[in-house]
């Protein structure tokens, strides 16, 4: 027969204390914790690998057509204002300065429009981009976002043209550099000179790069 004394059943029936609640609450916490941080920077690395990568990527495809074009071109102009332009034999490339390209309300005040860098193969371009270009390539709402019969734009969403410079220095030989950035004007350390542009550290700044290329190339006609 088993005889269970006051003793025994107080024994049997012991818990945890509020302090040792209080101490597992807490590693629990900690290692919450240690799980969201390192979520989140997993997340912050594979986004700015996926937007560094994209941008890359935009200025190589820029820096190879171009670069096509002055290897096999003959005749080249340019000029310089709030839109500038390159003109190789019937072949526009016209960008506006720093400006964001996107589709959602483009501000003028954050230098945003409806298109950043354009190519028109459509005939002959000396004399510059036609005024239907100048007007795409307008800041703000007020630019068209609709382009004409044979012109691309050839930037991605949230990108702007730093740089596209194409020099001679040396008869055929020519020097071509583009710098392509993607991020907002919050995320950008100069607004003020794009052409030597970098990303601030600063929360969000997954969401920025900057891709700067240059090459050299020689007229082969």
């Amino acid at each position: 027969m088993l005889i269970i004394t006051k003793d025994t059943q107080s024994k049997t029936q012991k818990g945890f204390t509020i302090l040792e609640l209080m101490v597992a609450s807490a590693i629990f916490a900690v290692i919450l914790l240690v799980i969201a941080v390192g979520v989140m920077s997993f997340t912050n690395n594979y986004y700015k690998g996926i937007i560094s990568s994209e941008t890359q990527s935009v200025a190589r495809s820029i820096m190879s057509e171009v670069s096509q074009s002055v290897e096999f071109g003959q005749q080249f102009t340019s000029g310089t204002g709030n839109v500038n332009w390159y003109c190789i034999d019937n072949t526009l490339y016209a960008y506006a300065p720093g400006q964001q390209v996107t589709d959602n309300s483009p501000s003028q005040q954050l230098d945003q429009g409806y298109h950043g860098l354009l190519v028109d193969e459509a005939g002959a371009c000396s004399s510059g981009p036609t005024a239907a270009i100048q007007k795409n390539l307008k800041s703000g709402n007020s630019g068209i976002a609709a382009l004409g019969s044979g012109v691309r734009e050839l930037l991605n969403q949230h990108m702007r043209v730093g740089v596209l410079n194409i020099n001679t220095t040396n008869g055929n030989i020519y020097t071509i550099e583009i710098e392509v950035i993607y991020g907002d004007n919050d995320l950008l350390a100069s607004t003020t000179n794009f052409a030597n542009e970098s990303c601030k550290s600063i929360s969000g700044s997954q969401f920025c790069a900057v891709a700067d290329l240059t090459t050299t190339v020689e007229k082969r006609l």
